[in-house]
């Protein structure tokens, strides 16, 4: 009896000594601070038209009348912090049909509940009775979401890596270019790709797959080929089917390109059934396989992860689900040696890149001509220079947007 009132003591005692500790800690090590609020979301969807089509596999970039398009919120709180968000433009009519109420009274530094209040959504009776669509709600919320890291990052004084946890200060940059171009053939295509390496670039990304356009996997051989032959071999070269191929072409496509040094093969199956069929396609080629730009949950980066195919992850938090989805997937791709390699929006997943260490390389644009809105849309944005994204420490997301671009492309949406 007396050995068992003693270990009665001692677990009470264990239970009750961090709270006595936290009693007694210093002043200054406690915070009276009351929690910010949400007060005010403004929402912009901008649409700047393209002069011309950039065909990937499949579909041309901004659609057959091409336009680039970008959501912009500006999330305002009590305490006078302004966090600035971005999305792919996805779900940006929601902001008209009462979404960022739904955000207004929120602690921003409670962002995981936040980020869970709105994706409960997805699966509850209030998609229907808003009429809202799943993958519009999953789209619009990475923008609320960055918005609510940029607020607490900034209220830290931290830029935004710093405040994830940084591992480092600066991250590797690609230039995706070498889509089809109508009119245009492999001549133009290699004087594009020269003319990314003299702007410092040391590693490209060329489009494949473009079978139904009437291109033959010899085709994007050659194509690739003259790229190779003209940069040497020390660029980097990556290349993108954007689901373009059935499994048995792009076996007999990744083979013949082995011998061009490919870093990878991104998205090579068609939609339809582009997850299990990856582990044949992985056991038939030697070139590393990329994808997950198209999945707009963990739970479906989750399978593409458990096919034991791919080597670089490339969820987009730009475009589903937000930082709060990517950080989780970058840890469950980190225990299974993947590496992390998002698609677009260098200036947001720089920020998530510096801040884990299975960080690759950022997908960026060179070419104002195709993403216009890269270089009209910032008054300040983290620098790229000789393909690398450098950060510094500008708290938040370290980026600030040109009014007369806002004003010239802009609809106000909330």
């Amino acid at each position: 009896m007396a050995g068992t009132g003693r270990r009665r003591f001692l677990s009470s005692a264990a239970l009750a000594l961090p709270a006595g500790i936290l009693a007694k800690a210093p002043q200054g090590d406690r915070t009276n601070h009351p929690a910010m609020k949400v007060t005010r979301i403004e929402a912009l969807l901008l649409e700047r038209p393209l002069a011309d089509r950039f065909w990937m596999s499949i579909f041309p970039i901004g659609g057959m009348k091409p336009v680039a398009r970008r959501l912009i919120v500006k999330v305002y709180t009590d305490a006078g912090v302004v966090g600035y968000g971005e999305g792919a433009g996805g779900g940006a009519g929601l902001f008209r049909q009462g979404l960022a109420d739904l955000v207004i009274g929120e602690d921003p530094f409670m962002v995981g509940k936040v980020w869970e209040k709105l994706f409960a959504i997805t699966y509850s009776r209030e998609l229907a009775k808003r009429n809202w669509s799943r993958t519009d709600l999953i789209e619009a919320m990475a923008a609320i979401d960055a918005a609510l890291y940029d607020i607490m990052s900034k209220s830290a004084g931290q830029p935004l890596y710093k405040f994830l946890g940084g591992y480092r200060a600066s991250v590797p940059a690609y230039v995706t270019g070498g889509y089809y171009r109508e009119g245009k053939g492999i001549p133009e295509l290699v004087k594009e790709a020269l003319g990314y390496i003299e702007q410092g670039y040391n590693a490209i990304k060329l489009k494949v797959g473009g079978v139904s356009g009437g291109y033959t996997v010899e085709d994007d051989y050659q194509r690739v080929k003259a790229v190779r032959d003209a940069v040497g071999p020390q660029v980097k070269l990556m290349l993108d089917a954007n689901q373009g191929w059935d499994v048995g072409t792009a076996i007999r496509a990744s083979n013949k390109m082995y011998d061009l040094d490919i870093t990878w093969l991104e998205e090579p199956l068609h939609w339809y059934d582009d997850v299990e069929p990856l582990k044949r396609l992985k056991s038939h080629t030697r070139i590393p396989l990329a994808s997950g730009e198209s999945e707009a949950t963990r739970w479906g980066a989750r399978r593409l992860m458990e096919t034991d195919a791919i080597d670089f992850l490339q969820f987009d938090a730009n475009a589903n689900g937000g930082i709060t989805e990517w950080r989780k997937l970058a840890g469950m791709a980190s225990m299974m040696h993947i590496w992390m390699a998002p698609h677009h929006e260098p200036h947001i997943h720089g920020h998530l890149l510096a801040s884990v260490p299975n960080g690759y390389i950022l997908e960026s644009f060179a070419n104002p001509e195709r993403d216009p809105l890269w270089f009209e849309l910032y008054t300040r944005r983290p620098r790229i220079e000789k393909s690398v994204l450098y950060l510094d420490d500008t708290p938040g997301l370290g980026v600030e947007f040109d009014q007369k671009t806002l004003d010239r492309y802009g609809t106000k949406l909330a």
